[in-house]
Parts: C-alpha cells; sequence; structure tokens
C-alpha cells in the first residue's frame, strides 16, 4: 500500500494557534487590571461615604458639658447603610480609653495621625469590614482630664455592597471580552476566507489547463504575499518549456543527424545484396563498418549535448575539486590512439602546483576531449596540439592549440553566434560541428565561455574561460 504524503496543517489552524492564546492572554491580563481599577475606584466612592459619615458626626459632638454628647445623624446612616447594603458601624472614643460611644468591639485603630482620614481593612467576627478613623485634639479635656486628650471616630461597613459591585463588573467585563474573543476569532475566519479565495480561483485555472499549456500564471488580482510564489512558479513553468524545446531541438537535430548516415548504409546495403564479387562485399562492409563508426560518435555526441543543455537548465551537476594538470593527462591518453594514426604530437602545458578548479569533472572533460577531437581532425600529419591550463584573476582558462588551417571568418562568426550545427564548406563535410555544440552548452552550464580564434602563425586556439566558485 503506496504511503500518503503528510498533509499540511490547514492555515486557519495556524492562525487559530497563535491568535486566540494571545487573545486570551490579552484578555485575562485585561481582566486583572480591571479589577485592580475597579478596586481602588470601588474603595474611592466608598472611603468618600464613610469619610463624610466621619465628618458628620464631628459635626454633631457636644463637650460644652465637660463630658462627651453626640447628636447621631440618623436620617445620614439610615441612608448610607441603604446605599452600602450592609451593617453600618460606628465608635466614637478618647485616644485614652476614658469614654467609648457606639461599638466597642470594632478593632482598634491602627496608629492615626491628627486631622487625617485613614481607611484600612479588618474583621468584625469574622466578617471582612472596611473601617474609616479620623482622629483630632479636643479642645477642652474631659472629666477633668489633663491636657494632650484626643478624639478618635471609627465608621465601619461590611463588604459585602463592594464585592457584590465588584462581581457584577467583573462578569460584565468577562462577558465583554469574551463576546470580542468570539467575534475576533469569526472576523478572522471571514477574513481568512475571503483572503484565499483568489488562491482557490488559481487552484481552479490551473486545474482547468491542459497538459501542454506551459503558458505564464498571470499574478493580477492576487494578494502581494501571493505574488512572489506565483513568478516562481512562472520562472519554474518557463524552465519546463526550455526544457520541452530542448528535448524537441534535440529530436530534430539526431533525425537530421543520423537521416544521412543511415540512408548511405541503406543504399549500401542495397549495393552488397546486388553484387557477387567477394571482394567488392569486403569494400562495402569496410564503408559500413565506418559509417557505422561515425554514427556511434555522433549518438554519443547527440547524448552529451542533450545531458549538457539539461544542466543549463536545471543547473546540474556536482562541482568536484578538479586537478587539471591530471584532467588534460587524461584526455590526451584517451585520443592519443587516434593522434599516433596521424603523427600527430599531443603536448601538455600545466603546472603541477596549479589550483584545483571547483566544476563538474565529467562535462569539464568532456568538453576538452570534444576540442582535442576537433583539433586532431582538423591537423595536418605530422604537426602538434598543445593542451595548456592557467591561473587567470578568478578564472581558470584552459586553451586547445593546434597549427591546422583555421576557420574562415564567417564560419568563426556563426559559431560565436550560436550556430547549433557547422558543417564544412566542401562536398564531402568534416563534420556536423556537434562537439563545439557541446562545449558551448558545458560552458554555459559552467558559467564560463568558449572562444575560437585564428592564431597568427597559422592553426586554431579554442579557449575556455571558467570563473572559480566558492568551495
Amino acid at each position: 500500500m503506496r504511503n500518503r504524503p503528510p498533509v499540511g496543517r490547514a492555515l486557519w489552524k495556524t492562525l487559530a494557534l497563535w491568535m486566540i492564546p494571545t487573545l486570551l492572554f490579552l484578555m485575562t491580563a485585561g481582566l486583572i487590571l480591571t479589577v485592580q481599577s475597579l478596586r481602588e475606584v470601588a474603595d474611592s466612592a466608598y472611603d468618600r461615604s464613610l469619610a463624610g459619615a466621619i465628618r458628620a458626626i464631628d459635626l454633631r459632638i457636644s463637650t460644652e458639658s465637660g463630658g462627651l454628647g453626640i447628636e447621631l445623624p440618623y436620617p445620614l446612616f439610615e441612608s448610607f447603610q441603604a446605599t452600602a447594603d450592609g451593617e453600618v458601624l460606628f465608635r466614637v472614643s478618647t485616644s485614652d480609653g476614658l469614654v467609648q460611644i457606639g461599638d466597642a468591639l470594632l478593632p482598634e485603630p491602627p496608629k492615626l495621625t491628627l486631622d487625617e482620614v485613614i481607611f484600612y481593612d479588618a474583621a468584625y467576627f469574622d466578617r471582612p469590614i472596611r473601617v474609616a478613623a479620623f482622629m483630632r485634639p479636643l479642645e477642652l479635656p474631659l472629666y477633668g482630664a489633663d491636657g494632650g486628650q484626643n478624639l478618635i471616630i471609627e465608621v465601619a461597613e461590611t463588604t459585602g455592597s463592594r464585592e457584590g459591585f465588584m462581581r457584577t463588573v467583573l462578569r460584565r467585563t468577562m462577558m465583554r471580552d469574551i463576546a470580542a474573543v468570539v467575534a475576533a476569532a469569526l472576523l478572522l475566519a471571514l477574513g481568512l476566507h475571503a483572503g484565499l479565495k483568489p488562491l482557490r480561483a488559481l487552484r481552479d485555472r490551473l486545474d482547468r489547463r491542459s497538459s501542454d499549456d506551459l503558458r505564464q500564471v498571470d499574478p493580477a488580482g492576487l494578494p502581494r504575499e501571493v505574488q512572489p510564489l506565483v513568478q516562481s512558479l512562472n520562472r519554474l513553468v518557463d524552465r519546463h518549456r526550455l526544457q520541452g524545446e530542448a528535448q524537441r531541438r534535440f529530436i530534430e537535430d539526431a533525425s537530421h543527424q543520423l537521416k544521412t548516415p543511415l540512408a548511405v548504409l541503406s543504399a549500401q546495403i542495397d549495393l552488397a545484396s546486388r553484387s557477387d564479387d567477394p571482394a567488392r562485399m569486403h569494400e562495402i562492409l569496410g564503408s559500413m563498418r565506418e559509417i557505422t563508426a561515425r554514427s556511434a560518435r555522433m549518438t554519443s555526441q547527440l547524448l552529451s549535448l542533450a545531458q549538457a543543455r539539461n544542466a543549463v537548465l536545471w543547473g546540474e551537476g556536482v562541482r568536484d575539486r578538479v586537478s587539471l594538470p591530471m584532467l588534460l593527462d587524461a584526455v590526451v591518453r584517451l585520443h592519443i590512439g587516434a593522434a599516433r594514426k596521424r603523427r600527430i604530437i599531443l603536448e601538455i602545458e600545466a603546472e603541477p602546483t596549479l589550483a584545483a578548479l571547483r566544476a563538474p569533472e565529467d562535462m569539464l572533460f568532456e568538453a576538452v576531449s570534444n576540442l582535442v577531437d576537433n583539433a586532431i581532425a582538423a591537423s595536418p600529419r605530422g604537426s602538434r596540439i598543445v593542451l595548456s591550463a592557467q591561473q587567470s584573476g578568478s578564472s581558470t582558462v584552459i586553451e586547445v592549440r593546434d597549427f591546422g588551417p583555421g576557420l574562415p571568418a564567417d564560419l568563426l562568426a556563426r559559431i560565436a553566434s550560436g550556430q547549433r550545427f557547422i558543417s564544412g564548406k566542401s562536398a564531402k563535410p568534416k563534420g556536423s560541428g556537434l562537439g563545439i555544440a557541446i562545449v558551448q552548452q558545458i560552458m554555459k552550464s559552467m558559467g564560463g565561455s568558449l572562444v575560437l580564434a585564428n592564431r597568427g602563425g597559422g592553426g586554431l586556439s579554442a579557449t575556455l574561460t571558467i570563473p572559480q566558485t566558492e568551495s
């Protein structure tokens, strides 16, 4: 059973995993800050009521009789108690404890400052209360007491109303925040659905295309963030189109180059079938062997050309550390047999300490080998061919020099312009020009160049310039 490819996480899930926890965190932090702010506001509002009750009690205290007299503001207490929705307590006493009026069981206040109202939390019979306390000096001491006697007024209320107010506001705040989170999630879903609509339309457009439709995708109307992806897709489509064109040209080139040898072989077979002379048959078979060998060489060159073109399109080829002296030596060993048949000397000019080149070794070998093969075919008997390599700035230069007749200027111009196949002008062409096309494609894949030039002293110079790459 085939393994299914892993399914990626949906985009809405990714956004939800990022946004919903963030919103919940912000909501929790907001609630904490809201609780603190509400407590401060509630304490401020309710404490002002306690302070008002203290002021009202203080205005109704009399010491003219030598004792402490109070006319309690019962309407104020009733109103305050109704507002506070809880129990209201009070106590009026002196700092020396001689007089206490009101609830004597209220907890003792902390250290007080004269003429300043302070507020604090305490417990009254295990019930939480909020207490306001005020202390001022008495102008006339009570009951013959010595000077320095102070009056303390305390008013307290149970905190049930405050807590109820806090719970109500907090509940409403939580409901508001939850509604905001739900609304944000819905808006996110709607926005995501609307944002992905152009992508769904793009998917439908691509699904409706035929397999041979390699036109570019129009990015108009797509979100700005998606347009780079569409541009990359267009570049991929262009590479596929170029590969298709290269394959078509390869088939055309192969058909063109193999048509003539096959026709000649067919004619030779017909001629051999009509001949009864063994010597003539042997001569025909020899010609057929030569044509077959040339066709095999041409087929090998066509395959090399296809590989070089694919390398240009896709940037293929592992870059090895190539020792140029060793590579040139291997090329010479490959062609030494053909050179000896024509008494041609192959020479190498390369320092053993020459820095290694980062390049696809097999493709570089194929390029130099084709240049040497062409040079052997063009050189007269008894001449020589020189292979050299040197460093030139940030590039490596490989040169193959022969001492043959060179090439006409118009032919050099056609090669430089990218002519695919170059044939000789004579009635019997010496070659198809596939070797030069292979070298040009290989150099293109490496970012290098091939330059052919006639030498002043006779012969042709083929120069490969290859830029050095980082190790």
